[in-house]
């Protein structure tokens, strides 16, 4: 059998593989320059318009809400807290990262005011729902401090996301923004009052003409309610008591210093290494304790004084604050080998059925005693017993104490085991703590863009963020709160 013929190989450098063809020049060599030319110069696609970091964060502020026109000012950090009547200190809300002081969209009402808004929106780093407050909705409006303290009124939303909660009640958040080295704190706090002002202004003015036209109507219920009402909310009530009133009592510190150790981290954003403030953490946060046992021990006396002690029960009460003093201040002589309080906090109360001279309330603690038990001689005296002006008080102030006491037991313990660390550090604290400090901001920043591409992802969907976040894409999902 006799070979193929061998065939020569066809060669790879044809103008068909090698990347698009050239076009020919034409014959005239001014027609080929004036050709080349023109290719060089142009452009490859049509280039996007720069955008500044303001820009971009306003579009990422609008997927949240909707409402908002323009950014008035933004602060590197602030963090949120809440006030607590029953223990008259403050607490972390959960909100805490960069504030922007937001224009929205004004509210024309029916009368022809045009009601400015101006909300500050917290783009909480610590959880995926923000804090969003809406100066509208805000009674009342002080710098108490480092603080810049709202008093919102009744059902005002108070979170964002675009499915905010109401506040139950007259709710109090304290808002602590960080001061950089040109102390823009004082800056921003009085862009959030004037802007609070001028709408409260508005507001007032806008009530004023309701009412005037529901009068006029011989109506004067049927305009507005709910604003007629809060109209006569402000103004029956005689004079307001003012935030500086509210926090200027003897048991409570006029300036919270909590509040600047609870955010020593954020000085590092200046590159300010944080101050070594546990010591001042723990003396202040013990002479916070005693100041409000001391006030509590004084409304003990009182009430025996004008209502009486039934079976020893404030006596009780009052010798278990007394050890409670004990503890604080062997504390605050000896913070690192305190001695343990064994006395229990726990106060309860159960009403017990009875004959017909009627029923009995058992009281169990403060204390290891015995229980006690109360009669109450009908269903009236029954009620004003476990009511919030009697035992139903002193059992959420006796609960309140047992969670700061808590508190105070982990804070002294996390100071003595620091105090041991500190003796086996390989390297000086400081260090250690700037290189904590560095993770953790970098940590911060990751999120923060990782927030800001979410919603742009959800912009260019064109679906709501919390969506996202629903979906658990991207590995994000709403945190899960245990009940």
């Amino acid at each position: 059998m006799s070979r193929p013929t061998p065939r020569k190989s066809r060669h790879r450098h044809h103008p068909s593989n090698s990347g698009p063809r050239q076009v020919a020049a034409s014959d005239y060599e001014s027609d080929a320059a004036q050709y080349m030319e023109n290719r060089e110069t142009m452009p490859l696609s049509n280039p996007q318009p720069a955008r500044d970091n303001t820009e971009l964060s306003l579009r990422v502020l609008r997927r949240y809400q909707p409402s908002i026109r323009s950014i008035t000012a933004i602060a590197a950090n602030a963090v949120a807290y809440n006030f607590l009547e029953a223990t008259q200190g403050w607490e972390k809300h959960g909100a805490e990262g960069t504030m922007f002081i937001c224009e929205q969209e004004p509210v024309v009402a029916h009368t022809g005011q045009t009601l400015p808004r101006v909300c500050v929106f917290v783009f909480n780093r610590r959880s995926m729902e923000n804090l969003v407050i809406d100066l509208l909705r805000v009674t009342d409006c002080e710098v108490v401090g480092e603080l810049i303290v709202f008093r919102l009124e009744d059902g005002a939303v108070i979170s964002g996301n675009n499915q905010g909660t109401e506040a139950s009640g007259k709710k109090i958040l304290g808002l602590w923004i960080h001061a950089d080295e040109s102390d823009t704190r004082e800056m921003h706090a009085n862009l959030i009052l004037g802007a609070w002002k001028q709408g409260r202004e508005a507001f007032d003015a806008y009530i004023q003409a309701a009412t005037a036209e529901a009068l006029d109507n011989n109506d004067s219920l049927t305009s507005e309610p709910q604003a007629v009402t809060a109209a006569r909310g402000d103004s029956g009530a005689g004079k307001r008591l003012s935030m500086t009133e509210l926090f200027g009592k003897n048991n409570v510190l006029p300036h919270p210093p909590s509040i600047e150790m609870a955010t020593n981290n954020n000085e590092s954003r200046n590159g300010t290494p944080p101050r070594d403030d546990s010591g001042d953490a723990i003396v202040i946060a013990i002479r916070t304790q005693i100041s409000l046992a001391t006030s509590f021990h004084q409304w003990l006396a009182q009430k025996t004084d004008d209502d009486g002690d039934r079976n020893g029960i404030l006596v009780r009460v009052q010798s278990r604050l007394d050890s409670y003093k004990q503890w604080l201040l062997e504390a605050s002589h000896a913070p690192v080998n305190v001695p343990e309080d064994v006395e229990p906090w726990v106060m309860s109360a159960r009403v017990q059925s009875g004959n017909e001279d009627g029923s009995a309330i058992i009281v169990t603690g403060p204390g290891s005693g015995e229980p006690i038990e109360i009669a109450a001689k009908d269903d009236r005296e029954l009620g004003c017993l476990m009511s919030d002006n009697d035992l139903g008080y002193i059992i959420k102030i006796c609960d309140a104490f047992a969670k700061s006491q808590d508190t105070l037991r982990l804070l002294l313990r996390t100071t003595s085991e620091l105090q041991e660390e500190e003796t086996q550090l390989s390297q000086p604290p400081e260090t250690t703590v700037k290189t904590y400090i560095r993770r953790l901001q970098e940590y911060n920043d990751i999120k923060d863009i990782g927030q800001q591409l979410i919603g742009f992802i959800a912009e260019n969907r064109g679906v709501p963020v919390r969506t996202i976040y629903e979906q658990g894409e991207f590995g994000v999902s709403y945190p899960q709160y245990r009940a």
